[in-house]
């Protein structure tokens, strides 16, 4: 996302609202998929104080996913708030989140970081799913199957040789 920053620089107290959209599409994450099938909404501001840019802001979205135990369609939202302080004389702006080229400020490392460090790492249909049956594969949330799931630990085979 690229910001045309010229008026904030010139002009000291200035601001520039922020309010449009960031199209993420699906995303791949720790082995889950999240379709962002709207855009990622940016909203906030950039200031001009004292020699530094005040950059605040909100990124909210919505997306779709399936539950990691049971894979049923999850749906979640996601909502962050930023506020990072640039400094013009000391900072690097070419960064991982920022480059400033002329006047032109370019923040999309600054929401694809925040997106991806907010998405959620488990993601289930409800708190208590059960999952499905490793061996028959039925949804043990909507039924009850009558499948031997005792796990055996192979170190202590021997002595269960005598039963």
């Amino acid at each position: 996302m690229k910001l045309n920053i010229g008026p904030v620089l010139k002009n000291e107290g200035s601001a520039l609202n922020i309010d449009s959209g960031v199209d993420f599409g699906r995303l791949d994450y720790l082995g889950a998929g999240f379709d962002f099938r709207e855009p990622v909404r940016v909203t906030g501001r950039v200031r001009s104080i004292g020699g530094t840019l005040e950059l605040k802001g909100r990124i909210d979205g919505h997306y779709f996913s399936s539950c990691d135990l049971c894979g049923k369609p999850v749906e979640g939202d996601i909502s962050v708030d930023f506020d990072e302080t640039l400094n013009s004389e000391t900072e690097d702006y070419d960064s991982e989140c920022f480059s400033l080229n002329g006047t032109v400020l370019d923040i999309s490392g600054l929401i694809n970081s925040l997106v991806w460090e907010n998405l959620p790492m488990r993601l289930l249909c409800r708190e208590d799913c059960k999952g499905l049956c490793g061996i028959c594969g039925c949804d043990l949330n909507e039924t009850v199957c009558n499948c031997d799931r005792t796990v055996y630990d192979p170190r202590f085979a021997i002595f269960n040789k005598g039963r």
